[in-house]
Formats: structure tokens, sequence, C-alpha cells
């Protein structure tokens, strides 16, 4: 049998050790992640941060419009609103797809624009530290990768690309880059 004393001593020690653990500082990490959406372009891997995007929908009819801008394949309604569609693929120096792809994710908060795509390939979360600079082939709008699972994706900078939209530059590739 444990001497009384003994037992005091034991039980005041804990005590202690419990009441440290809350003087000491935090050792919870936290681990700053980036949001994405995979899609496909012109069969190449690409995200998108989810930050960055107003909305992302299917389905819409994109009605062709005189227009002279580089890559602009009409307007569509979008959230109540209508806004101009550009071919990603097209901004992205790949030649336009023809057509109207089947995805189109709304950015731009000001003055929206949609760009359309052609395959979405699902939702991701990513360590902000597996964040890379882009290397190899240069793309327009792309200056960063992450690669997911044994998949490269390259990030598309919407800021990049609503500030040329803006400035009338778009890009002129007409044929795709490899």
């Amino acid at each position: 049998m444990t001497p009384l004393p003994d037992l005091g001593r034991r039980v005041e020690a804990l005590r202690r050790d419990f009441d440290r653990t809350f003087s000491q500082p935090s050792t919870l990490v936290t681990v700053e992640t980036e949001d994405l959406l995979a899609i496909g372009v012109a069969g190449d891997a690409y995200a998108l941060r989810v930050g960055e995007l107003a909305g992302l929908v299917s389905g819409r009819k994109v009605v062709a419009v005189p227009n002279r801008t580089a890559h602009l394949l009409g307007v569509a309604g979008v959230r109540g609103a209508v806004v101009p569609v550009y071919a990603l693929s097209g901004l992205l120096g790949y030649g336009d797809s023809g057509g109207s792809p089947p995805w189109l994710a709304q950015c731009g908060r000001q003055e929206p624009v949609a760009l359309a795509f052609e395959q979405l390939g699902g939702f991701f979360r990513v360590p902000r530290a597996d964040l890379h600079a882009a290397g190899g082939e240069a793309r327009h709008h792309v200056a960063e990768s992450v690669r997911v699972g044994n998949v490269t994706r390259r990030l598309i900078d919407t800021r990049s690309i609503l500030a040329a939209i803006q400035a009338g530059a778009g890009t002129s590739g007409t044929t795709k880059e490899r």
C-alpha cells in the first residue's frame, strides 16, 4: 500500500505538469493551403484557383457576336448577367478549339468574363508549399505548377488573363504550341 504523503506529491506533480501545458505556446502547425479546380485545356492538365473564380457553370448557350477581339466566342447568361465568353485554349496560346467548350469559369468581380474550357477534373486542396514556378514550356498566363498524384498541372493566372482582356491584348497564338 502506497503511503498517503507519496500519493499527494504525485498528484501535485501531475497537476503542475498539466497546468504547464497550458502556459506553453501551442505546437499546432498550420499549413497554408490552396483550393484548386483540375481542368483540361487542349488535352493538357491545368488548374484554376478557386479563390479567383466567381462561379462555374456548364451547358450554357454561347451566342456569337460580331467582333474582332481575339478568342472571344460570344456572350452567355451567367448568374443573371450577360458576360463575354473567351476560349481559354486560345488565351493560353493554343489555337481556338472551334465551337463552344461545355464548361465556363466566371472570373472578375467588377467586369466579369467567362473562360470556356473542355474538361473538368474535380476539386483538390494542396499545401501552398507544393506550388512551384512553372518550368519547361512557357505558356501565356501560367507562372506556377503543382504536382497532384502522378499529374503535373499548370496553374492558370486568371488575373493575368483579365488584365490582358482589359488591355485588349489577349494572345495571338493560332496553333497549339509544344
